[in-house]
């Protein structure tokens, strides 16, 4: 079985070349080129037709999203995965609606890039849980505002000086939850759960589980929690 081919696109040599090293080392896996920016990788893509290219979101002369759509049109059997120190919960909705295959972040671990790699190689989505959590956060928030109105979540906010966080917690004791169910939903710690729910207590001034939900329901969190 020939081994899977794959570009690599990143501006930072050091990190360009020890990804390269790494990959190679496996017999499935070979390098086929590797970029410093957009219009390299474009060209090694057209010629070579990889298995897959892992892009840097920061990449010079055009953005992921960019590379993302141009492959997706282009060499639609194109693995296509980012990779990025982070991404904004908004350019993750981006990528993820342009065809992105798959996430690294750049604090990943070697042995588990190689695993992951292969993950979307195989046709799987692979999402790295701290972009997972901010993908829900951003999901929830829009379900929100769209359901019952961007101004009167915002009011909510604000009357009780909530974070976004506390907020969504709110809106789940609200419904019923309890603090297992609501780090289930949200892939949160159950100690994370504990903490957000401590200070939403704080700020809406009680003291126990039932005041706060019947608290929380005759405030407007009711509407949001049908």
């Amino acid at each position: 079985m020939k081994p899977y081919t794959i570009v690599i696109a990143e501006q930072q040599t050091l990190l360009r070349e020890g990804i390269r090293k790494i990959i190679d080392l496996e017999p499935d896996l070979k390098v086929a080129a590797t970029a410093e920016n957009g219009s390299e990788l474009r060209e090694a893509g057209a010629l070579l037709r990889p298995s897959a290219v892992i892009i840097d979101t920061g990449l010079q002369l055009s953005n992921g999203i960019e590379q993302v759509v141009w492959f997706k049109e282009r060499l639609p059997d194109t693995k296509v995965i980012l990779f990025a120190a982070d991404m904004e919960d908004d350019e993750l909705i981006q990528a993820l609606a342009a065809g992105a295959n798959g996430f690294l972040l750049k604090d990943i671990e070697w042995d588990e890039l190689l695993g992951q790699i292969r993950s979307v190689l195989k046709g799987h989505l692979f999402l790295p849980e701290r972009l997972a959590k901010k993908l829900s956060n951003k999901l929830f928030r829009m379900m929100a505002g769209e359901r019952y109105g961007t101004r009167h979540v915002q009011s909510l906010l604000e009357r009780f000086r909530l974070t976004e966080k506390e907020f969504e917690i709110s809106l789940l004791m609200a419904k019923g939850l309890n603090n297992r169910q609501i780090a289930e939903a949200l892939m949160y710690s159950d100690g994370t759960v504990r903490n957000y729910v401590s200070s939403v207590y704080e700020k809406i001034g009680v003291r126990d589980r039932a005041k706060a939900v019947i608290f929380l329901r005759d405030s407007g969190f009711q509407s949001q929690a049908t």
